[in-house]
Order: C-alpha cells, then sequence, then structure tokens
C-alpha cells in the first residue's frame, strides 16, 4: 500500500539534505576566499614585521624574537627566508630551497610537484619572503569542509523525525474524516463538516459532501420510485386474483368467459404498467447517459404512426403526419420513439373513440418543435403540471392508463435540453402537447 507520509519524507529528506548540502558549498567557497586572504595578510605581516640587523640577526620587530620560535607548532608549514645579493642569508628550513625572488608582493612558485604560495618585501639589498605550502593550505581547508557539513549530516536523524510528527500532524484531518465515514452506516448521508478543514484538505471534503448529496437525492428518489411502483402494482396484481377467483368459482360458461377476459385486460395493463416502470428506471438522471446522434423527426414520426395506426382505427381514430419539416436534432433514436410513442399512446387511451390526432414536425424561432394534438377531452390548465408527475392521472382517470406516459416523456425531454408544454388545441377543444428541441442540441451530447 502506498504511504503519502513515506512519499513525503521521501521528497523532503533529500530535499533538505540537498538545500544544506548548497548552503554549506556556498559558506565553503566564501570561507575559502576568506582564508585565502586571511593566510596572504599573515605572510605580508610577517614579511613587514621581520628585521635584519647588521649581524645578520633576524628577529620580529614587535616581540623581538627569532622567527624560529614564532610557529614552533606548524615551523614545517611557514617558511622564512632572507636573501642577500643573490644568495640565501638565512632561512627556517635548510632542506628546502626555492629559488631566488625576482619582485615583490604576492606570488605563486612551483618546485617540483608542489606549489607554495610567497610574499616577498625589500630592505634595502635584501628580500624577505615568507611562503607556505599549497597542500597545508588545502589540509586546512578540508579541516574546514568537514566542519561545515557535520552539523548538516548530524541534523538528518532529527530533521526526519521533527518531518515525521509533522507530517503525522498534518494529515490528522485526513484521519479524522475517515474516522468519520467508517463510523457511519448505509443511511448516514449527511455532509462531513469543512469549516475547520485546511485548504488542502477542503475541496477533496467538498467532493465527498457533493457525492454524498448525490447519493442522498438518487436514494431518495428510489426509494420514492419502489413506493410508487409498489403500491400501483397492487391494485392491478389484486384486481387480477380476484378476477381468477371469480373464473374458478363460475358455474357457466359464460361467466367464467367474462372473468378470463378481465383476467386477459388486467394483464395488458400490468403489463403495459411494468413497461413503464421500466422504462422511467432507465430514465433516472443517475443512469448511464445514451448516445446522441442525429435523428430526422419526420422519418421518426412516420414509423411511430405506422406502429400505431391499427390501434388507432381499431377505435376509429384519425391519425395522420399533418406537417413533415425535414428538421434533425442531436439526440437518443431509441428513447425519442420511446417519447413520441408515449404521446400517441396517451392520446388514443384518453382522446376517445371517433377522435382526430394530428402529429407534426415544424421549425420555430424557438427551435425544432415536435407536436402531438387531439380533439379528446383534454387537461384543465390546474392540471397541465401535475400531469408530468409519476403516477398522476388527473381528473380523467381511465384504467388502461398508468400515470407514467407524460413523466417519462418529460425525464426524455430533460434528458436532450428540451421542454415539453401542454396546452388547448388549436380548436379550443383537446389537448396540444408540444417538444421544443433547441436549435444547439448538440450541446447535449453526452
Amino acid at each position: 500500500m502506498s504511504s503519502l507520509r513515506r512519499r513525503l519524507l521521501l521528497w523532503l529528506l533529500p530535499a533538505t539534505f540537498l538545500a544544506g548540502l548548497l548552503a554549506s558549498i556556498g559558506t565553503y567557497w566564501g570561507a575559502v576566499l576568506e582564508l585565502d586572504d586571511l593566510l596572504n595578510d599573515q605572510m605580508r605581516y610577517l614579511a613587514e614585521h621581520i628585521n635584519v640587523d647588521p649581524g645578520e640577526h633576524v628577529v620580529l620587530t614587535d616581540t623581538g624574537k627569532k622567527p624560529s620560535s614564532l610557529s614552533d607548532d606548524n615551523a614545517d608549514e611557514v617558511l622564512l627566508q632572507v636573501w642577500s645579493a643573490g644568495a640565501l642569508s638565512f632561512t627556517t628550513d635548510p632542506a628546502l630551497t626555492l629559488p631566488p625572488p625576482q619582485e615583490t608582493g604576492l606570488s605563486d612558485v612551483q618546485v617540483g610537484d608542489q606549489i607554495w604560495h610567497t610574499f616577498v618585501s625589500q630592505r634595502g639589498d635584501k628580500f624577505i619572503r615568507v611562503a607556505q605550502a599549497q597542500n597545508k593550505r588545502w589540509e586546512e581547508l578540508a579541516g574546514l569542509a568537514m566542519h561545515l557539513l557535520w552539523p548538516v549530516v548530524s541534523l538528518i536523524p532529527l530533521l526526519a523525525l521533527f518531518l515525521w510528527f509533522g507530517i503525522t500532524y498534518g494529515l490528522k484531518p485526513l484521519r479524522a474524516v475517515a474516522t468519520e465515514l467508517s463510523e457511519r452506516n448505509v443511511n448516514s448521508l449527511q455532509p462531513i463538516a469543512s469549516k475547520e478543514l485546511p485548504g488542502e484538505v477542503k475541496p477533496l471534503v467538498d467532493a465527498l459532501n457533493d457525492l454524498l448529496e448525490r447519493l442522498a437525492n438518487a436514494f431518495a428518489m428510489q426509494k420514492h420510485f419502489i413506493a410508487d411502483a409498489a403500491h400501483e402494482l397492487r391494485t392491478p396484481v389484486a384486481a387480477l386474483s380476484i378476477q381468477v377467483e371469480l373464473a374458478q368459482r363460475a358455474t357457466q360458461e359464460v361467466e367464467r368467459q367474462v372473468s378470463l377476459s378481465e383476467v386477459q385486460s388486467g394483464v395488458m395493463r400490468l403489463t403495459h404498467l411494468t413497461q413503464q416502470l421500466l422504462t422511467l428506471a432507465r430514465l433516472e438522471p443517475d443512469a448511464q447517459s445514451p448516445v446522441m446522434q442525429s435523428v430526422e423527426l419526420s422519418a421518426l414520426c412516420k414509423s411511430v404512426i405506422t406502429d400505431q395506426v391499427r390501434r388507432a382505427e381499431a377505435s376509429g381514430i384519425d391519425l395522420g403526419l399533418t406537417e413533415h419539416a425535414a428538421s434533425s436534432i442531436f439526440g437518443d433514436p431509441e428513447t425519442l420513439r420511446i417519447l413520441l410513442n408515449n404521446l400517441v399512446d396517451n392520446a388514443i387511451r384518453y382522446a376517445g373513440a371517433r377522435a382526430k390526432i394530428d402529429v407534426a414536425v415544424r421549425d420555430t424561432a424557438q427551435g425544432v418543435v415536435l407536436e402531438v394534438c387531439d380533439n379528446g377531452p383534454g387537461i384543465s390548465a390546474a392540471e397541465r403540471e401535475r400531469v408530468l408527475e409519476r403516477f398522476y392521472r388527473g381528473n380523467n382517470q381511465n384504467g388502461s392508463g398508468s400515470g407514467l406516459g407524460l413523466a417519462i416523456v418529460n425525464a426524455i425531454a430533460e434528458q436532450h435540453g428540451a421542454q415539453v408544454v401542454l396546452d388547448t388545441a388549436p380548436n379550443s377543444l383537446g389537448l396540444r402537447v408540444q417538444v421544443v428541441f433547441p436549435f444547439q442540441s448538440e450541446k447535449y451530447a453526452g
């Protein structure tokens, strides 16, 4: 399992060590320059304060001591020479010979594989040279580097400890959220309090709260749907049970045939209701989005009318397509067929025998309009909004209806960004249902 704490430590510790190392290197190079200047100043001081008397005695003017006693601890690190008329008259290391000085001031002299940093001062005809081997300086610098690097290395364990506890404290809000969620049951979908959470954790908790809210809405809709479906299914199932019982008790064939006929009608109503319930379940907001494509509405209307025309003729209903503009929309052909089928089915069920049902497709300023108009009893203005709700049949209740047809139409229209408009038919009789699709329906493609 991947650990966020381990990830942070693996990034922060090397980064901190690298920052400390770079700071030490910067300090080291600054110290190198300072040490070079300091050692050069020391050589200059020695050269300028050496006094050579007529008896060739060499002493420091500010102490009166001989140079050999000046640096007893490191006599091999600093070399003092006195040159007179091109000849070496005094040296602190007779075994080491440097070439005669050619000029005064600071200079580097190569002797074999060793470089010597020198400072030469002139007193009359005498040249006083103070020299120091480069490797001795590097030894001093190496010791300085160790002093600079050691604190950085020694602080790594302490820094790791502080980072461990700091990251643990920083992740405390996440553990609190995880603990709160683990203690909840399936019905606890209340939002998590995010007011006191850090800014880095708050977006995650806000996203979780949004998911919990959507889950709560989905569960509420499912419970409502199941309760309504159970209520609606109870009546036809009870009616079927009664008719089967009557058919079993019938003593005459006529009575038995009547009961069986009612059973057949009840089965048809139950089948229709079940199909509508399954269709409505597929159209839930959180269901999988359909695949959108271009749909020619006039061709769809002709296909649906062909499927429904025999049923309309059986009731003496005149069903036809009055306007067929060559208009296409971006949508799901299957659900759009369900939408139009429900509109035509509702009109056939409620318009009554020998009614007239006109289907039309036209272009308007608002968009492409799909219209189904009948001259039946219609729906009162007070009920037009409510008939779009599930299982609402209104005052004109028909035993063969499920109360889901217009609810399904409204759900499919919303899925396509369209609007359902219910109005009175042009002749002031019946009902006109319009589904207005916006011209830029492509934006609803997924």
